[in-house]
């Protein structure tokens, strides 16, 4: 009797065994059979069949994360256009282009090329779905993020005479008070090595805290940015990566576990680090809610402090669509949007200006003619100078990856003999864009300033330029970002000769918010240069 049970019991044991391991077995059939058929699909029957580029690329957009993530995006700028031509399939849907033809559609500002879903991973609120599975995206003044353009045209027109710079120039003075407490700290280095990225770094954002909070975080006293910079830019690495996924945007703002599964699945998770880290956002943030919390609801008192948030008050004052939010919002962009963007224009200048001797030497020929406090009005005089500027942002911009836009509905878009159809991710990888030689000319891999001061040929170089970014969509905050710039330069190099250590360029991670990272400097004081 117990023989028989058992044997009664271990058949049916088997036979459900067996009857799980073929449902399996059919469940994995299914789904491999599945993939392939995709893989097949869109290598070589979806619409982008035809456009070359690494195969990995066509079937999945993991080959694109997996480069970003590793931060290949120098690298590939360099080299993809120059291995598959001016049009390259970086993703099942998505192109980078590099020639004029291209550029002129896609950032024309009446194509109707919006910005691409990448930018959700951007956003300052992150977007929500309605019940309706709708999606929403909160009207916060996010203006990297924004992708509704009626909406961006009106924050555009409202901030404008903020952000001119006949209104900036009136902050000049702010920068040079910075400038002076920074030469007087890089003067007590006494030409010791010191990491690029984290002084530009201390000065982007004393510049920017005194231009608009008339306050100082305190790192140049420290000497430190508290680890700030380097924070910040593994935040990019992550939404860099996440940009590339859309879907998974959305979910994380319904799910933050989900996102936080994502992230350590393609391995983008960043940790504050424990020790001596200072941050100046939650200062910011507390300076500007008092400020605005005094301005609009306290009692009536005067307030001499002449920076840009009270401007941005005082905007806000005169015309109430500049909301509340809007104020708030714009004046904490001042440092979002400003603080790695001036400081990546910055490592690239002092990084290329400082590995370039004759370069470096012909500056500081240019410089003896003007007064140690130099004024954005001289400083835009300094045409060798201005034009030195110019050509590291050129091999070194601010933006690493493509800026995507989206293919209207209609026809599409034909591109050196190649249809797009309606739908289709497009954009220009600024790296590669500025590397074209019908547009740079024959030696458009090299640093050499003077090709800004031709000017037959500069028109065609400044048209074609992504530095700011494209067509209606140039930063706002541009002619802030030049004021400073201008400014800083040649200001330290008038007072340091500044020697560079490059690591390779394997060594420096390029994500979409890109820069020069591991450059080494010495700034050794101009009177040291001439004793010896």
């Amino acid at each position: 009797m117990f023989t028989w049970l058992s044997v009664v019991f271990w058949h049916g044991a088997w036979v459900a065994l067996s009857s799980t391991v073929s449902a399996t077995v059919w469940l994995a059939s299914i789904l491999v059979l599945s993939l392939l058929a995709v893989a097949i699909y869109r290598l070589a029957l979806h619409p982008l069949a035809r456009v070359p580029g690494p195969r990995l690329a066509a079937v999945s957009s993991c080959w694109y994360a997996y480069q970003v993530r590793n931060g290949r995006m120098l690298r590939l700028g360099k080299t993809l256009h120059r291995q598959y031509g001016p049009v390259v399939r970086v993703a099942p849907n998505e192109v980078w282009c590099a020639s004029k033809d291209a550029y002129k559609v896609i950032y024309s500002p009446t194509a109707g090329y919006e910005k691409s879903e990448f930018y959700l991973a951007t956003s300052l609120l992150k977007p929500s779905l309605s019940w309706d599975l709708a999606l929403e995206v909160p009207d916060t003044l996010d203006l990297l993020a924004e992708r509704d353009m009626k909406r961006y045209r009106l924050q555009r027109r409202l901030i404008g005479p903020v952000y001119h710079i006949n209104n900036l120039r009136r902050h000049e003075h702010s920068v040079d008070l910075v400038l002076e407490r920074a030469i007087a700290q890089l003067h007590t280095l006494q030409g010791a090595e010191v990491d690029l990225k984290e002084w530009m770094h201390i000065i982007v954002v004393e510049c920017l805290s005194a231009v608009s909070l008339s306050w100082s975080p305190g790192y140049l006293k420290d000497k430190s940015d508290g680890a700030s910079g380097k924070h910040a830019y593994m935040g990019w690495r992550r939404k860099s990566v996440f940009g590339l996924f859309p879907a998974m945007v959305i979910l994380e703002s319904l799910s933050k576990s989900a996102g936080r599964a994502f992230a350590t699945l393609w391995q983008v998770t960043y940790h504050t680090p424990k020790k001596g880290f200072k941050p100046f956002f939650p200062a910011v943030q507390r300076k500007i809610s008092q400020r605005v919390k005094v301005a609009l609801w306290g009692k009536p008192q005067k307030d001499e402090r002449q920076d840009i948030v009270a401007d941005l008050i005082q905007l806000h004052k005169d015309r109430p669509e500049f909301n509340e939010q809007y104020l708030r919002r714009m004046a904490i962009t001042n440092f979002g949007a400003g603080h790695e963007t001036l400081t990546s224009t910055l490592i690239s200048a002092f990084a290329m200006i400082g590995s370039h001797d004759g370069v470096q030497s012909h500056i500081a020929n240019e410089l003896q003619s003007v007064s140690k406090t130099i004024q954005y009005e001289s400083a835009m005089q300094l045409s060798f100078t201005q034009a030195s500027i110019k050509e590291a942002q050129r091999l070194y911009p601010v933006i690493g990856m493509s800026l995507p836009r989206k293919v209207p509905e209609g026809d599409g878009i034909e591109l050196h003999r190649l249809h797009l159809p309606p739908g289709t991710i497009i954009g220009c990888s600024p790296v590669s864009l500025h590397r074209d030689t019908d547009i740079f000319g024959p030696d458009a891999e090299v640093y050499r300033p003077q090709r800004w001061l031709q000017a037959d040929q500069r028109k065609d170089m400044d048209r074609y330029n992504l530095i700011y970014g494209g067509g209606s969509r140039i930063c706002p905050g541009k002619q802030l970002a030049e004021m400073l710039v201008s400014k800083i330069v040649p200001t330290l190099f008038k007072h340091f000769q500044v020697e560079i250590n490059l690591p390779s360029e394997e060594e420096m991670p390029y994500y979409f918010m890109a820069m020069l990272t591991g450059v080494k400097a010495r700034f050794v004081a101009r009177a040291d240069v001439l004793r010896s």
